[in-house]
């Protein structure tokens, strides 16, 4: 074959590609040329280019040398691969692409079959992939994969979480190394940093972090618009208590990508949430008159449990001082000076509701205390199976006053006490012990 016959045979593909990698960027700057108020269109006019493609790369299909050939079928396969949901077709001609050993076929197939449900078949590709050469996409996706593996029971969950997620966490380092102005090993930073927040261990370091991430990750235009990025950084924000922001990132998630149900869906149990808590922060649990004064005579210093004479070990032998919900001030109500010394607050009450979302996270009840003030309760990192119920007597150290006022129907401005942790609670005299204490859970799963 002569060098021009060559440059012949090679050339189809060379514009096929360049058509394929122009289907991908229609894709993913979408929203910068047409605008979020187009996001009901993005699928049909994607899938409506992705067969004008294929159908152009099929034409070449009796042109194209052997040599060439694994070169056809990758194109072919990943232009059938655009879409989020998985594609049978996309999967056989990426497969036989793979057997050309092709780096950026082992890597499409890998995605073909994480969509499919393969994690194990994915992860396999992902690796002969990276085997071959090192790319960003290579190594996200892997970070992606290990947060996402299955395990066969809750032991080995157990053990493996922590050890999967760091490794995801490398694979994300790894990635951003390659380019440090990449939006998405920025987001899939983020996401690895929430992953161990939410299911490894809750430091405030892998929080922040992933808050960070995800700062840079919006200053990407080619990430800004990823409604992935926007239901992670809800995540955070309804942890932190943040509702206004979270309901505008659901909001933003949903608007970017109306076929997704999640932000939809969550959204609707968030408004929901909250306006009912505020509702019943209002009418004291809708309780009568009479109960309350039954539950509200009920409350006595003895109900103080092991704070009643004195502290704990938790308090660092300190004997807290017991305040009135209405006296409590915003932020943190740990240390308070009282005539040049230093105390330790605490507050006493009855339970009149228990408020909590389908998620089970905050798990958020309302309570009132002797002098009738109520207040909401959220309390995080509270294993399944326990809480409180109507009537219980709750005491709670160094409570945290956070005041919510969202523009949102239905929900108006209401004061929460937020419990990290369910070791500063004091339920029917009884302290809360280490056996109740979970980590808190992941909101969502979805692939980065």
């Amino acid at each position: 074959m002569t060098e021009l016959q060559k440059l012949k045979s090679i050339m189809p593909c060379k514009v096929e590609l360049k058509k394929v990698n122009l289907l991908y960027e229609f894709r993913d700057y979408y929203f910068q040329n047409h605008g979020p108020e187009k996001a009901c269109e993005k699928e049909e006019a994607i899938n409506k280019k992705m067969l004008e493609i294929v159908k152009a790369i099929e034409e070449l299909k009796d042109s194209v040398p052997p040599s060439n050939r694994g070169e056809y079928l990758y194109l072919k396969g990943r232009a059938l691969n655009i879409g989020s949901e998985y594609n049978k077709e996309a999967e056989e001609h990426l497969g036989k692409a793979t057997k050309f050993n092709l780096p950026p076929a082992w890597n499409e197939l890998g995605e073909c079959l994480y969509k499919k449900g393969e994690l194990l078949g994915a992860k396999t590709c992902f690796q002969k992939a990276l085997n071959l050469e090192k790319q960003a996409v290579y190594l996200r996706n892997m970070s992606m994969l290990m947060r996402s593996l299955p395990t066969e029971s809750q032991t080995e969950k157990e053990e493996n979480n922590s050890k999967n997620s760091q490794k995801g966490l490398e694979y994300a380092r790894e990635a951003l190394k390659l380019n440090f102005k990449d939006g998405h090993s920025w987001l899939v930073l983020g996401n690895s940093y929430l992953t161990l927040f939410f299911s490894v261990e809750a430091k405030q370091e892998h929080l922040k972090n992933a808050k960070s991430a995800y700062i840079k990750a919006e200053e990407d235009s080619a990430t800004c618009y990823l409604p992935e990025l926007h239901f992670s950084k809800f995540q955070i924000e309804w942890y932190e208590e943040d509702y206004e922001d979270a309901l505008k990132s659901l909001q933003r998630a949903t608007e970017l990508e109306p076929t997704w149900d999640e932000p939809r869906v969550k959204l609707e149990e968030c408004k929901k949430f909250l306006s009912r808590l505020c509702q019943f922060v209002e009418s004291r649990g809708q309780l009568t008159q009479r109960k309350l004064n039954s539950l509200m005579k009920g409350i006595s210093d003895n109900c103080l449990g092991p704070y009643e004479k004195g502290g704990t070990s938790l308090t660092g032998g300190m004997k807290p001082i017991l305040v009135p919900l209405k006296l409590l001030a915003e932020g943190s109500n740990e240390n308070k000076n009282f005539f040049s010394q230093s105390y330790l607050q605490i507050v006493l009450g009855r339970v009149v509701c228990t408020v909590v979302p389908d998620s089970g996270l905050p798990f958020a009840f309302c309570m009132v205390d002797r002098d009738g003030t109520c207040r909401a309760v959220t309390v995080y990192n509270w294993a399944n199976n326990y809480g409180v119920k109507i009537g219980d007597a709750v005491a709670i150290v160094a409570p945290i006053l956070k005041r919510h006022k969202l523009q949102c129907e239905k929900i108006d401005e209401f004061y929460s006490l937020r419990v990290a942790l369910p070791l500063m609670l004091v339920i029917n005299k009884r302290p809360v012990t280490t056996n109740q204490i979970s980590t808190s859970r992941v909101v969502s799963c979805k692939k980065d």
